[in-house]
């Protein structure tokens, strides 16, 4: 008689669903290291462990809509280093997966019409460059592709990958080699020289390489060898290239670091066409110096199809010298008829951030300007005339213990292979919580929880208690104390099922893989969803993340999930009339061992640690 247990147990009180996420702080106590130097949190569901934000000014309504912001904490107070995407909305988690270890970049770019999340791994060199390869991830979390430098003795470069139109990547590399840096009292010498090349993503041909050394004197440089130079494991960095973009003409922009210069390279044969900054530049400045006196500076880009108007990130200091009292973001404007240059709008954050190394200047969508701070922990989004409408700190300002090279704001829509993680806190003999989560999944609007006393074979309309709204990257509902079994199934906007829990027994904690499917559409939510496979059997096949199994048999016994929590005598009446009619079922134990599987090769995703639910059954 499901209807009428489904009306007993509508006369109880509902679980409480509360975000198990941390909350942003709002207050100076972050800055003032109250909390540390990189407050974090952690999950019942979830090994993973990311950063608490400081919220300096909440977002106002003419921010951009894109719905995540992507960064990749590292640095001396970072245990977890992963790269990691957040909602923009409340700053909870989207996905991390720290197998990754360090990465630089993570964002969205396209090619062949596809999205991918793309970044740099590998190992950091102490002089600040590296050598690694640039991965490309799907929807699924899948390696798409595995991408690195051609003919050089060394990897990729941690500070740029980016794709073209043409589908093609554009990528770093600081190759050592000897070179004669008499001119520095350096016998011996040792150069790290800047290179970037252009490969085709597909067939991993090189379509364009072209090195530093051969087109910029050694003169140009700000930053002097110090006690560099001297051996091919400490190379003289003389040019620090780090960001490159290709424009239709064929033709390449480049930042370099240590030489306060953006260089337009030819495409075809690599020589200079002009510089702006630096010692070699070649545009007046008419905005009174402020224009070209960019120093130690990083991501040049184009802004408009015609190459008049260019951002940069303006860092105006490094580790050992300040150039600047504070970094700008800087929007320019040129004009080749008569070489010259205007400073159209500068970007200030409201805390005077000097950021001695990284960062990024992003264009959004509706022409606002999103700045990641780079050494430091901290991204802020401007209207396109500079006013500050959100201003978001993850580490303390001033303090390089918390890193990440760039930030970016984008749209991104995930659907990992491997299922749900579940986890509870209590047992059946005391008031159960149950927590829910689902790492790299976007599209979750609801979780429906299943539960039972008897059965753990929770599939079915009779097993459903109700469904709860996600909350954040963890969701949790308190179930009470009288099921044992609980399953939660992560629902879209439709109600269709993206994936599933295992089955856990909140007695012993440990969570049962399951094949079967649920098929809630007869109970009382009225609708039908369908479970995912068992941990082991992701369907990593199925371009939507979503899981195709065999279908269970029903229960032996009509059953109900519900929880007995009540806060009336009428509600505690009418579940003891429902338990006194029909009974409590029997108990059966099922038990397996959490799982927790980064995939294949670099990384796949964190599947989770998974754990209780309960329920309460009727027959």
């Amino acid at each position: 008689m499901p209807s009428f247990i489904s009306l007993a147990l509508a006369a109880l009180p509902l679980g409480h669903i509360a975000l198990a996420d941390q909350s942003p702080y709002t207050g100076s106590e972050f800055q003032d290291k109250d909390f540390g130097l990189y407050p974090t949190q952690t999950y019942e569901s979830s090994s993973l462990e990311v950063p608490v934000f400081q919220v300096n000014k909440a977002a106002e309504d003419s921010v951009d809509s894109a719905d995540r912001v992507f960064i990749s904490p590292r640095g001396t107070a970072v245990d977890q280093i992963a790269p990691m995407i957040f909602n923009s909305d409340d700053l909870s988690l989207v996905w991390s997966d720290p197998s990754y270890k360090t990465t630089f970049g993570v964002r969205v770019q396209e090619f062949n019409s596809s999205d991918y999340i793309t970044f740099w791994r590998g190992t950091v060199k102490g002089a600040g460059y590296g050598t690694g390869s640039y991965i490309m991830l799907d929807h699924e979390y899948n390696v798409a592709y595995n991408l690195t430098t051609k003919n050089l003795t060394v990897g990729g470069d941690i500070h740029e990958i980016q794709l073209t139109d043409n589908g093609t990547a554009l990528m770093t590399a600081y190759e050592p080699m000897e070179y004669d840096l008499t001119a520095y009292d350096i016998e011996n010498g040792w150069l790290a020289d800047s290179i970037f090349q252009e490969v085709d993503i597909a067939t991993n041909d090189l379509i364009f390489s072209w090195r530093a050394s051969e087109h910029i004197a050694l003169n140009a440089s700000y930053a002097d060898p110090g006690a560099t130079g001297i051996s091919q494991d400490s190379p003289y960095d003389f040019f620090h290239i780090n960001s490159i973009e290709k424009d239709d003409s064929g033709n390449y922009l480049i930042s370099a670091r240590h030489t306060h210069g953006i260089y337009y390279i030819n495409g075809t044969n690599g020589d200079i066409v002009w510089s702006l900054g630096g010692k070699n530049n070649d545009f007046e400045d008419k905005s009174d110096g402020q224009a070209t006196n960019f120093a130690w500076q990083h991501d040049a880009r184009w802004r408009n199809t015609d190459l008049t108007e260019m951002t940069i990130f303006d860092n105006g200091a490094a580790d050992w010298v300040k150039t600047e009292n504070e970094t700008r973001g800087l929007w320019l404007s040129l004009n080749y008829d008569d070489m010259s240059v205007t400073l159209k709008q500068d970007y200030i954050s409201p805390e005077g951030t000097l950021s001695v190394s990284q960062g990024s200047v992003q264009v959004l969508s509706n022409n606002n300007v999103f700045m990641g701070y780079g050494s430091n922990g901290a991204f802020v989004e401007y209207t396109n005339d500079g006013e500050v409408i959100w201003d978001v700190q993850f580490g303390i300002i001033g303090n390089s213990s918390v890193q990440s090279y760039r930030a970016y704001k984008q749209n991104w829509q995930g659907f990992p292979t491997w299922n749900p993680s579940i986890a509870a806190t209590g047992n059946a003999t005391d008031n159960t919580t149950v927590y829910m989560s689902w790492n790299g999944a976007t599209e979750i609007k609801q979780w429906a929880i299943l539960a039972s006393n008897s059965s753990s074979d929770l599939s079915s309309a009779d097993n459903l208690w109700k469904n709860v709204t996600k909350t954040g990257f963890e969701t949790n509902v308190t179930v009470g104390t009288n099921a044992r079994y609980v399953r939660a199934a992560a629902l879209n906007a439709d109600g269709e099922v993206l994936g599933s829990t295992g089955i856990i027994d909140v007695n012993d904690g440990t969570v049962t893989a399951s094949d079967s499917k649920v098929d809630i559409g007869t109970g009382d939510a009225n609708t039908t969803v369908t479970s995912s496979s068992s941990d082991s059997d992701n369907n990593a096949g199925s371009s939507s993340g979503s899981s195709s199994n065999s279908t269970s048999s029903s229960s032996d016994k009509d059953s109900a999930a519900g929880i007995i929590h009540a806060s009336s005598s009428l509600a505690l009446g009418a579940a003891m009339a429902v338990l006194f009619f029909y009974g409590l079922c029997g108990v059966e134990t099922e038990t397996s061992g959490s799982t927790s599987d980064y995939g294949h090769l670099l990384g796949q995703g964190e599947d989770g640690r998974e754990v209780l639910e309960f329920d309460i059954c009727f027959g």
